[in-house]
């Protein structure tokens, strides 16, 4: 039972608020242009706080601006006079012997940023003198597993493993000798690339869902 005189206890410095699962911001040097100047817009994406897989071109490239809405002072949206498009082909990549159809994949970690700019968006918006508004949205889609694309060599020699382990012509001892040495090339292949930057593919069947990502609305005027 609760009396009058309780009072709900306060909230303690390590209760966390809900964290949106990443935040779009949208901005651009100034508000004000000249009827043909360039007007850049600059994009930060700030992820929460787990690590996503996720498509490479929604975070990485022009094609995080796709789904711009610029409205006039009415209230009215402009329609663009082209599209701007970027293309995210699907790709078959080899695991375990076997060809996964992928699309290129981003690790976005926990607490990163990703900054991002879109040279004009004249380039894709007829603008006439007047205030405009934008806002930006993503389907930001998720992915539960990734795959690390080899070495062709590594790729090479793990189809010549394959090749002599199905062999039944070749002796016990003989067999072995052969297995042990196509591993070794393999190890010694992988701990030589080690150091390169390799890309990251998605299953196109792990994908988990999507999300729906919203910027804040910035005001451009041109004069």
């Amino acid at each position: 039972m609760q009396t009058a005189t309780d009072a709900p206890a306060p909230a303690t410095e390590t209760e966390e608020s809900p964290r949106p699962l990443a935040e779009l911001h949208l901005s651009t040097p100034k508000t004000s242009y000249a009827a043909k100047e360039e007007i850049p817009l600059e994009l930060n994406i700030q992820n929460g706080k787990f690590d996503l897989l996720v498509p490479f071109f929604s975070v990485a490239t022009k094609g995080a601006f796709t789904q711009i809405t610029v409205t006039d002072a009415n209230g009215q949206v402009v329609e663009p006079k082209r599209a701007i498009t970027q293309e995210n082909p699907p790709k078959y990549v080899t695991q375990d012997g076997k060809s996964i159809r992928c699309i290129h994949g981003f690790e976005f970690k926990a607490d990163s940023n990703q900054e991002l700019t879109l040279k004009d968006l004249q380039r894709y918006y007829q603008l006439q003198s007047g205030t405009y508004t934008a806002t930006l949205a993503i389907e930001l889609e998720i992915y539960r597993e990734s795959i690390i694309e080899q070495h062709p060599e590594v790729l090479e020699l793990q189809r010549d493993l394959t090749r002599i382990q199905s062999d039944p012509n070749l002796q016990t001892a003989a067999k072995q000798d052969a297995l042990n040495y196509y591993q070794e090339q393999i190890k010694f292949i992988k701990e030589r690339h080690k150091e390169v930057v390799k890309d990251v593919y998605l299953p196109v069947k792990s994908r988990r869902g999507k999300t729906s990502l919203v910027s804040n609305q910035i005001t451009l005027r041109i004069e």
